[in-house]
């Protein structure tokens, strides 16, 4: 009988990047199979880590990570602010131009009562502060390519009471119509234990890509 070889552990970075692409985009684990053509049983094993996608399927998810970032260059606003997920523009004054669907049911707001608003304005601790750290690593002048972080959406609700929701984010600059680079702020919720896990991964808030 032929023996029969264990398949390595998928990677943290396969596994994180799955479920980060399926929560950022509002879609189950059936919906991804689809797309890829395998069975829902085999996402929960890849995004457990119990095995590792073969060659060919590992250059699938590949060209599907790879429209993860993708923002349209016409109607690009618009794009943004439909998406179901939490996502926002922020201009480099703190200032949140346009925000998602998502952004707006989050903070129990309409999206036109939001934006305008400075950051810090909207929300306490943790996205304030990424923002100060973005600057400071001159992402508005395109030093950094991308940033993952994992933070605290901390905020006053509508019937004044303090909120807090972890969540894994991925950001990276986007050249505006004038010209200027924006912060492209996208989020996804994540349980306490997962948020904890991704804090000792990053070492902290953040993980910055630097331009070369």
């Amino acid at each position: 009988m032929p023996r029969r070889t264990r398949s390595t552990p998928v990677s943290p970075d396969w596994r994180d990047r799955l479920r980060r692409y399926r929560l950022s985009h509002n879609i189950k684990q059936a919906a991804l199979a689809e797309d890829l053509g395998v069975t829902q049983a085999m996402i929960s094993r890849w995004e457990a880590g119990l095995v590792d996608p073969s060659a060919v399927m590992q250059a699938r998810i590949r060209a599907l990570l790879a429209t993860e970032a993708a923002v349209p260059l016409v109607g690009w606003r618009a794009f943004v602010a439909q998406q179901p997920g939490l996502a926002a523009v922020v201009d480099r004054t703190g200032s949140l131009e346009t925000v998602s669907q998502g952004m707006a049911r989050l903070l129990e707001q309409p999206a036109d009562q939001i934006e305008g608003k400075y950051i810090d304005e909207v929300f306490s601790g943790d996205l304030p502060q990424l923002f100060i750290r973005l600057k400071n690593a001159r992402f508005f002048d395109e030093a950094v390519e991308t940033v993952e972080s994992a933070d605290n959406y901390s905020f006053v609700d509508k019937n004044g009471h303090g909120v807090r929701h972890c969540v894994q984010g991925l950001h990276w600059p986007h050249r505006g119509e004038d010209g200027e680079i924006r912060w492209m702020l996208t989020g996804a919720r994540i349980p306490q234990a997962e948020f904890e896990r991704l804090r000792r991964i990053l070492a902290g808030q953040t993980e910055m890509h630097f331009a070369e």
